[in-house]
């Protein structure tokens, strides 16, 4: 696997994270991890972190 696939292959990876915290955003699913409830504003954050980075392994891809 070459530089420029393994990069599309992350954009993918990150982009599918994204996609699953917006769904939880939008649909309001309740998330725990070990007694903790995750606020559901802090999906809105990682949809814009992993986007961006997504975005970035995608266009550095196409390099």
């Amino acid at each position: 696997m070459d530089k420029n696939q393994s990069l599309m292959l992350a954009a993918v990876i990150f982009g599918l994270i994204g996609l699953l915290h917006l769904l939880r955003a939008i649909f309001s699913w309740p998330a725990r991890i070990a007694n903790f409830d995750v606020p559901l504003w802090l999906s809105y954050v990682v949809v814009v972190a992993v986007g961006y980075l997504s975005w970035l392994m995608y266009s550095a891809s196409k390099k």
